[in-house]
């Protein structure tokens, strides 16, 4: 199967359930018990964080119901989502749908356990560009110290996994003549030790997973793969300035099954909206160093997810 199609196939059937005001009267009393949310990654990563702060805004928001958070990781977040997938479609389960998730299915071998048609997004809550980072003691100060040692000697780069938007991007700047090797380590933990420790030259991860690296000044990120400069990383060059068109985000989505009574998906939406308004979600923002602009209301998520979709075409392209 074509990966590559794995979008265009499917994700314009996500956009009717959203057109339903968030005025359609409910008829059950909805949230009558508990919503799950399913995180499909292990505790402390962005996602686990991003979905955490969801869950405990969106509690307090609702009032007559908890937010319980388990976390379901594996298989690139596949696992969660099939998690959720095989739950009713009844709005009590809601799962965290990230970049990470998204890339990894589209450049696949193998076909995903499910599809996107499968699922109706209700908001994109954050998002934070990729950069790539060494240790502060390495010898590389620059992106350009970077390039230089790469045009005559491996420089491993810790990603992900195989497939992954950053190792998409590293295999994009391998293209470019780089002998950048991608190292794949699952967990974030492992990635964050492993340039700390020395045991790879670069980690690429998104900015404000590091945040406490960078402001403790263990790390230094030396590009970073967004359209403008990052306010709390003033001095690091974006890979645009230095010639290399990669924009790269990691953005986390709240999504659920599609079948979803869209009096609750409407319903949903609407408390999800107001999650991101309000203060406590705002501070999580800035200590995380999202994008200010993140949101991005459900009905307007399939077109953002097609442009990504060409996005990454576009560097699979100059890849291949």
């Amino acid at each position: 199967m074509n990966r590559l199609g794995f979008l265009s196939r499917t994700v314009m059937g996500v956009a009717p359930a959203m057109l339903l005001s968030s005025a359609v009267a409910r008829a059950d009393d909805y949230p009558s018990r508990p919503i799950t949310m399913v995180v499909p990654w292990g505790p402390g990563g962005g996602s686990d964080q991003m979905g955490r702060a969801v869950a405990k805004v969106l509690q307090d928001t609702l009032k007559a119901t908890s937010v319980p958070v388990i976390n379901v990781p594996g298989a690139d977040g596949n696992s969660g989502m099939v998690k959720m997938l095989t739950s009713d479609a009844d709005g009590y389960t809601m799962t965290v749908f990230v970049a990470d998730t998204f890339v990894g299915n589209m450049t696949s071998k193998t076909t995903a356990p499910w599809q996107m048609k499968d699922i109706v997004p209700l908001a994109i809550m954050n998002r934070q560009p990729f950069a790539y980072y060494v240790n502060a003691d390495s010898p590389y100060k620059t992106w350009a110290d970077v390039e230089k040692a790469a045009k005559t000697k491996d420089i491993k780069v810790a990603v992900d996994g195989f497939g992954s938007a950053e190792d998409v991007a590293t295999k994009y700047f391998a293209s470019r003549g780089l002998k950048l090797v991608g190292v794949p380590f699952p967990k974030p933990g492992e990635r964050y030790a492993a340039v700390l420790g020395n045991q790879v030259d670069v980690m690429c991860d998104p900015n404000g997973n590091v945040r406490r690296y960078v402001e403790s000044g263990q790390i230094r990120p030396v590009v970073v793969f967004s359209a403008k400069r990052v306010p709390q990383i003033p001095n690091t060059p974006t890979a645009t300035e230095l010639g290399a068109k990669v924009v790269l985000d990691e953005w986390r989505s709240i999504v659920v099954k599609a079948g979803t009574d869209p009096a609750k998906i409407a319903f949903l939406s609407d408390a999800l909206a107001r999650v991101y308004k309000s203060s406590d979600f705002q501070d999580f923002l800035k200590q995380t160093w999202s994008d200010p602009d993140s949101y991005v209301a459900g009905k307007d998520v399939p077109a953002y997810f097609s442009a990504r979709e060409q996005e990454m075409k576009t560097l699979l392209a100059a890849i291949h």
